[in-house]
């Protein structure tokens, strides 16, 4: 029986009953007694199991078997809750969270057989729930855990490099390379095992190498990397014309990268050169390809992409509906373009083309209702994202020994699809960083007066057509001083620089790529490590990030996103010959200002617009426009802004305000990064979306 049709339906469950046991057993540590948080731990446990038998996930089966056996014998009265059985269970959930992300990547469980919790839920069966030995680990397997962590990299271990295939026009590439007397280096780079947002990390490095040389190659491949199907490491082959020296430190600049191995590449005598040209009739060569696709074939298997929305049946009803007004429209459209064909009466044709007017209006109020119906569709409650975030934070309570709560509000705000499955990983990013550095230790808070237990505070809420999320901690907030002078000590800054700073462009230093105040390495987090990351992936979704703080009492981040990343509200403005597409929701306000007000500050245009100094951006300059027949006396100004930042945008003509839908571009077009996408206007022309953020 071919099961594959059911697996995105057993992802999807399994995520589901995954998060509901985390919920439960989080009720069960603090209430041990609670019957009714006993029985549903036990009914979700029983329901996985019968889901993983039915598709053949034995070893899921297995540990989800023996997990409610221990809730069996608790049901029964017969074996009490304790903190140690409790953690426990945690282990079980992590090893069926794992177990799904082999399952979702490679359609399979993987080999784990996790028999070393098995063993201890045994032992807890066997001792009423008393704490099981901890096995210790075998010599052997703890010399070959400690082995990855040398970084002396002199072993082809780390050299993966030297194994990458080669295609021929590949091999061209690195002779011309040499013929030109530029550098072939091969380089291995390792990211830490801590780190969250692997693929956005291997992002920045290729970025940092496009500015010196160039990427000729990369294992695994660009998509792969992007997707982040990859552990820890990839290797890449580099043309450039700078040093090896140079080469390695700009990849060693990007935060948590954990090591660079990289040498000067020469093709080996006895690599695999593959031809781009297969002979068709080569048949020793088709046995070796289908051998080595049979081998690989479930670790190379495509990720099951989770592609689908639960939606209330309410909203379908009104969508079903509206697609029926749809339809009358449209028959009322036909039925007037049918006597308009018939008759020649002038009098009937003026009422014809009355006709004709009031259906467009009613196909317009239904379209707009559709689109308000389909966007309601679309959002999916945030609470999707945080609800997994109460088990982490009581995980860093018990691994940082400090004493701290979640407190959430607004899990019920709902956003687009598209956003919620890119929110995630930047929210988290910002609790850890709260929980380790933002809250003080148990004894230094009862030291200065403050409540045994840090609060951490995670709000969301409906702001116009944005939804706001604040990470709020009661900590000792961030001090400036010492920010300014890590800048200073790694010079991103010079000291009359750090003088000049207000408290919030200090702040703002912490967005810095590779930028840290800590003085240890945390393996948690570290105030400013990846907070470059956390801003491009939420500034990539059409949002901000704002720190606010407060020495001694606590520090606070605030994350404001668009509704949707579909359908915008913009304002159509013309540069020369040419449409653009500014999004409403940045704009402030629309000047006409003279020429002779511009004034020059360090060599840069401003104008001062009621007592405030606004940086100017001539659009037709950054666009690589043709330059103006003659100089204009006026000039329309767009204020835009980011944050309290604001700048003004210098354009043609206004031409008014328009409902727009965004269309990407796609990665074959390499596109600046001010423009965010285009969109198809009434006229079927082509109109650039101009990212705002990136301006300011």
């Amino acid at each position: 029986m071919d099961l594959s049709q059911y697996l995105e339906m057993f992802i999807d469950e399994t995520k589901e009953h995954l998060q509901n046991l985390n919920d439960q057993v989080l009720v069960l540590e603090a209430e041990p007694d609670n019957i009714d948080t006993i029985n549903e731990i036990f009914r979700a446990a029983h329901s996985l199991k019968g889901m993983a038998g039915t598709m053949g996930f034995k070893r899921m089966q297995r540990l989800t078997h023996d997990m409610e056996n221990v809730f069996s014998k608790i049901r029964e009265g017969k074996m009490s809750v304790t903190p140690d059985l409790v953690d426990i269970v945690f282990k079980c959930l992590d090893a069926i969270e794992e177990y799904l992300d082999c399952i979702i990547n490679t359609s399979d469980e993987g080999e784990n057989d996790n028999e070393e919790i098995i063993r201890m839920l045994n032992a807890c069966l066997e001792s009423d729930g008393a704490a099981p030995a901890e096995k210790p680990a075998e010599p052997e397997k703890a010399e070959q855990a400690e082995a990855p962590a040398q970084t002396s990299g002199a072993g082809d271990d780390k050299k993966k490099f030297l194994h990458i295939e080669i295609a021929d026009f590949e091999k061209n590439a690195i002779s011309e390379a040499k013929a030109k007397n530029l550098n072939v280096y091969g380089a291995t780079v390792y990211v830490d095992e801590n780190c969250i947002l692997k693929a956005a990390r291997a992002f920045l490095v290729f970025k940092g190498i496009e500015g010196i040389g160039e990427v000729i190659k990369s294992v695994p491949g660009v998509q792969d990397i992007e997707d982040e199907r990859f552990d820890l490491d990839f290797s890449m082959l580099i043309i450039s014309d700078k040093d090896i020296e140079q080469v390695k430190k700009v990849i060693a600049d990007v935060s948590e990268i954990k090591e660079v191995v990289i040498e000067n590449y020469e093709v080996p005598a006895d690599a695999e050169v593959v031809s781009s040209v297969r002979e068709t009739d080569n048949k020793s060569q088709k046995k070796k390809e289908d051998t080595k696709k049979t081998s690989t074939t479930k670790a190379n298997a495509k990720p099951v992409a989770n592609r689908s929305v639960r939606v209330d049946i309410e909203k379908l009803d009104v969508l079903m509906n509206l697609v029926s007004e749809l339809i009358i429209a449209k028959n009322g459209l036909v039925s007037v373009s049918n006597s308009n064909r018939s008759d020649d009466n002038r009098a009937d044709n003026k009422a014809a083309t009355q006709s004709f007017n009031e259906q467009i209006e009613y196909l317009e109020r239904v379209t707009t209702n559709l689109h308000e119906s389909v966007m309601k569709v679309r959002m999916v409650p945030i609470e999707s994202v945080v609800s997994r975030f109460p088990r982490m934070i009581r995980d860093l309570s018990k691994k940082l020994g400090k004493e701290m709560e979640l407190i959430m509000t607004g899990e019920e705000t709902e956003l687009d699809r598209t956003v919620i499955d890119e929110i995630g990983d930047p929210l988290m990013h910002m609790l850890r960083n709260s929980a380790d550095h933002g809250l003080e230790s148990t004894i230094d808070r009862l030291k200065i007066g403050k409540p045994q237990v840090g609060t951490i505070q995670l709000n969301a809420y409906q702001d116009g057509n944005n939804v706001t999320i604040e990470v709020i901690d009661d900590g000792g907030g961030i001090d400036v001083e010492k920010v300014k002078q890590s800048a200073i000590k790694k010079g991103h800054i010079t000291e009359e620089q750090a003088e000049m700073l207000s408290e919030k462009e200090a702040i703002d230093l912490l967005f810095r790529p590779a930028f840290s105040t800590a003085e240890k390495i945390s393996d948690v987090s570290g105030r400013g490590v990846g907070l470059d990351v956390v801003k491009n992936k939420i500034e990539g979704l059409g949002g901000d990030v704002e720190v606010s703080t407060k020495l001694g009492e606590g520090t606070k981040f605030t994350v404001r996103l668009p509704l949707t990343l579909a359908i915008i509200q913009a304002l159509m403005v013309e540069i020369r010959e040419e449409k653009y597409a500014i999004p409403l929701n940045s704009i402030v306000t629309i000047e006409d200002i003279l020429v002779s007000d511009i004034k020059y500050v360090q060599q840069k245009e401003v104008i001062n617009l009621r007592g405030t100094v606004i940086p100017i951006v001539r659009l037709d300059e950054v666009l690589d426009c043709p330059p103006r027949d003659e100089d204009e006396e006026n000039l329309v100004v767009v204020i835009v802004k980011k944050g309290d930042k604001q700048t003004g945008l210098v354009i043609d003509n206004l031409l008014g305000q328009q409902e727009i839908v965004i269309k990407p571009l796609g990665k074959y077009i390499n596109i600046p990064k001010i423009i965010s996408g285009a969109t198809i206007l009434g006229d079927g022309g082509v109109a650039l979306i101009i990212d705002s953020n990136s301006l300011v």
